[in-house]
């Protein structure tokens, strides 16, 4: 079979993004009796994040190449929706029993299940999504990783593929050790990682599997295009506004990750693993589940926040919330925004005014 050539840390990810840049310009209505003194303009600009229908995993070669260069950028959010359901649930199993075999070298491990620990009830509901983006971070920092992915790899080689599965073989850029990807197809017809394994390691341990002959370096861990550091919310309009804008894209998995710790929660809890066979992580159960029923509460033509509720959110401190009424055409919302620990705003709920019963972050029926 002929080499598909090399992966590395110059290679620039974005040539295959969809540059998609939005304005957002929403001009503020006086909320008071007066000529409109407080009339304020609110804009937002950013550039999408590729959804997980962006990514090329038309086969066994480009869904490696992908999870290869999710693994350079440090967006280790796209490297969890690139993994074979198999390996996500395996990942979450992990999360429930605190055992990161299979993530993480054991020397990395203690300072992941320690954050963990910190993280419960914090920003993030920990499911295998984070955990997966967590323990590559320590391995990141700490130098851990099993298959060291960080550099890239060079002389990928497709072996083996029929309509069951495949094997991709190659070298690790950062210290010249042979890899193995296995993947598999979805129902959906795209190319999975179910694993990623060193030469002495085994198929049977997902998602990662053997033991370095190099130990992994401590890397810097600057991001560089991760998913969530597009996602503009540094206050409570910029946050709505991205909110729109997500919606109207139909990208789901990144209003998932704009969900405090209550509302991903409250996800988790509506959506069972059951509804799809494609995915084990819930930011991908949402987004299925949303792409078929559409958004449950109408955000189309939503209002500026009120100017008073702004003033009132300045002094919402860390960990704390606010709830407050957007005006939708003729409707109105429910709307609670929270403050995570970086001092950014986050959704906790979205539901039709007066729905004191509906479910948190919002009825996915």
């Amino acid at each position: 079979m002929p080499s598909r050539g090399t992966v590395c840390a110059v290679r620039a990810p974005v040539r295959r993004w969809t540059l998609l840049v939005l304005i957002l310009a929403l001009v503020t209505a006086s909320c008071g009796g007066g000529g409109g003194d407080d009339t304020q303009q609110v804009e937002s600009t950013f550039t999408p994040p590729r959804t997980y229908e962006d990514l090329d995993l038309s086969g066994p070669e480009a869904a490696v190449d992908e999870f290869i260069s999710a693994f350079v950028r440090r967006d280790y959010i796209a490297a969890a929706l690139i993994l074979h359901p198999d390996a996500q649930r395996a990942v979450s199993t992990a999360v429930n029993e605190n055992n990161l075999t299979g993530l993480i070298t054991p020397n990395a491990e203690p300072a992941a299940v320690a954050r963990m620990a910190i993280e419960r009830k914090g920003d993030h509901f920990l499911d295998g999504m984070r955990v997966f983006e967590m323990a590559m971070e320590e391995a990141m920092t700490n130098g851990g990783f099993i298959v060291d992915l960080a550099s890239g790899a060079e002389g990928l080689t497709l072996r083996t593929s029929d309509q069951f599965g495949a094997v991709v073989e190659g070298i690790l850029s950062s210290n010249g050790s042979d890899v193995v990807f296995e993947l598999a197809p979805t129902s959906d017809e795209r190319w999975r990682i179910r694993s990623a394994r060193l030469a002495n390691g085994t198929p049977l341990q997902i998602p990662f599997s053997g033991t370095p002959t190099v130990d992994s370096p401590s890397r810097n861990l600057e991001p560089r295009d991760i998913w969530r550091s597009t996602l503009p919310n540094d206050s409570p309009q910029e946050l709505l506004d991205t909110i729109v804008t997500l919606v109207g894209l139909g990208d789901y998995v990144s209003l998932y990750l704009l969900l405090d710790e209550t509302g991903q929660r409250g996800a988790a809890e509506q959506l069972p693993p059951s509804i799809s066979r494609d995915h084990g992580l819930v930011a991908m159960l949402l987004d299925t589940r949303l792409d078929t029923a559409g958004f449950p509460v109408d955000v189309t033509d939503a209002e500026p926040i009120a100017s008073e509720t702004l003033t009132i959110a300045q002094d919402v401190g860390i960990g704390e919330a606010i709830t407050f009424a957007v005006t939708v055409g003729e409707n109105a919302l429910d709307v609670t925004m929270a403050r995570d620990s970086a001092g950014a705003w986050r959704l906790r709920r979205m539901v039709p005014a007066g729905e004191l019963t509906a479910p948190t972050p919002f009825p996915l029926g």
